[in-house]
């Protein structure tokens, strides 16, 4: 099996810094765990439109993140990452992170064409 792509953005690894040791363990551990093996462990999808799915954890910890085409195939967009008190802004600034992806890919291969 070849290994999955993943891609981190802005506010993902700004949010990701912001956590302690512990939680950062917790969150790559599931991140491998679909990098390594493709498994999707407690995974939701809370918006069909985007394509917005989300990992939680009974603390309340959440990751955001989308599946999107690029030139090179599927890649998991890791958008960023909230609790429980927080997942209204995080879903709606998650839809706007995967809106800019689009149209960036979008633009890619308008431009790409045109060679």
């Amino acid at each position: 099996m070849a290994e999955s792509r993943v891609h981190r953005s802005k506010k993902y690894k700004t949010w990701y810094k912001s956590l302690s040791g512990k939680d950062q363990g917790i969150v790559d551990t599931r991140v491998d765990t679909y990098i390594e093996n493709g498994l999707l462990l407690k995974s939701k999808l809370l918006d069909s439109n985007y394509g917005l799915y989300e990992f939680k954890w009974d603390s309340g910890l959440r990751v955001y993140y989308a599946f999107i085409e690029d030139s090179e195939g599927r890649l998991m967009l890791l958008l960023l990452g909230g609790n429980k008190n927080s997942q209204q802004s995080d879903i709606t600034e998650a839809k706007n992170i995967i809106t800019k992806a689009v149209a960036k890919i979008a633009v890619k291969k308008k431009s790409t064409k045109k060679l």
